[in-house]
């Protein structure tokens, strides 16, 4: 994708280009986030986002945007998943989206399988360098942290940081997903819009905003915010982070690779059969899309073993796999499964030059049309 313009924008003016999408009538409707509010006690657990559907301008509230970045929505949910399950692959009406880098590749593997439509789609995506997993948990070890006078959060080379109510800044020792550490696609693969972080200190109320399409562009018009050029000290910040943050993860990815490689074979089938088939890796991932599970009718008709089960996902989604970790990072049974699709991915890439979730014009070479290609027999 080519940049057309990049400015720093105020980070509460992202609400208002989520609003001006509705009220300009380039969308019916938004997938938003929300926090999570304990119906009791009414306690905020800003570590847990979900998904939320919109379709009025004046529901938009507030859109935790340092969230966002820093967690994207908690357990299963993503927003690939949630635009396909729960507002019908945008197939019959507009819809904006939010999505990290792996949701839009996912949403290019959708858009091959026919489950989502692409053209219908206003697409604001994050330039991240990953997520945080379990914070709320982990928080709770961490005395010298009140959750409750966080106002913003931020990941850099040190791991997370947080904002304080005094202005007071404080960094964690939680690292972000290890399937995110060896993640070298951090840019979204299709978007009219791109927010970053990356390159901004912690202390700044902006963001980066890139304008990528003219649908893009029209929104930013129409929206009316103030906006200045990107200065050359921050858009080179910015791109000399991501190359290193890029560095890093293939490297990392590289190195896990090697290592994954140089296990025997009986070892990563005693991991495999860790699996207690609870089915949250079918439920985390984005290009599973399936109405009918056969593998959920087998775990409840009690004739698949767990070995089974997890091989028979592994193979019905691996040419397909966008990587976005969501099976490991999900999994009770910590089953190293996002390097075993890594790996997979990385054999296809060898024999058969293909990449899931790059182009709609990719055919998967397990098609019909894919193998003809290829010239491969398998």
């Amino acid at each position: 994708m080519d940049i057309k313009a990049e400015y720093l924008i105020k980070s509460e003016y992202f609400q208002k280009l989520l609003k001006s999408l509705l009220t300009e009538k380039l969308v019916n409707k938004i997938i938003s986030a929300q926090v999570k509010v304990d119906k009791k006690s009414n306690a905020i657990d800003r570590f847990t986002l979900s998904p939320i559907t919109i379709e009025k301008a004046d529901d938009i509230v507030d859109f935790p945007l340092s969230n966002f970045i820093a967690y994207g929505y908690a357990r299963t949910d993503s927003t690939a998943k949630y635009l396909h399950q729960s507002v019908g692959g945008a197939k019959d009406t507009k819809v904006g989206i939010i999505a990290r880098p792996c949701d839009t590749r996912a949403l290019i593997e959708l858009a091959k399988l026919h489950q989502v439509k692409l053209d219908n789609l206003f697409i604001i995506g994050i330039e991240d360098r990953g997520v945080a997993l379990n914070v709320s948990r982990d928080l709770k070890k961490d005395k010298s942290i009140d959750p409750n006078k966080i106002v913003k959060e931020k990941i850099d080379d040190n791991g997370l940081n947080f904002k304080f109510q005094d202005g007071t800044i404080k960094t964690s020792n939680i690292e972000i997903s290890d399937n995110c550490l060896r993640c070298s696609r951090k840019t979204p693969v299709i978007a009219d819009l791109i927010v970053s972080d990356i390159g901004v200190s912690i202390d700044s109320e902006e963001v980066i905003l890139k304008i990528v399409s003219d649908k893009g562009n029209g929104l930013v018009e129409k929206s009316k915010i103030e906006k200045k050029p990107l200065p050359s000290e921050i858009k080179s910040a910015n791109k000399e982070k991501m190359d290193e943050i890029l560095k890093t993860a293939k490297e990392k990815r590289a190195k896990d690779l090697e290592e994954w490689a140089k296990l025997p074979e009986d070892k990563k089938r005693e991991e495999i059969e860790k699996c207690s088939m609870c089915g949250l890796c079918i439920r985390a991932c984005p290009v599973c899309y399936c109405v009918d599970c056969v593998l959920a009718k087998k775990k409840k008709d009690k004739n698949i073993n767990k070995e089974t089960y997890q091989l028979t996902r592994i193979a019905h989604v691996a040419d397909r796999c966008v990587e976005c970790g969501n099976c490991y990072n999900n999994c009770p049974s910590n089953l190293p499964l996002s390097i075993y699709f890594m790996s997979l991915n990385e054999a296809f890439k060898e024999k058969y030059n293909y990449c899931p979730g790059e182009s709609v014009s990719d055919i998967p070479f397990r098609s019909a049309k894919g193998i003809a290609k290829s010239g491969s027999k398998a």
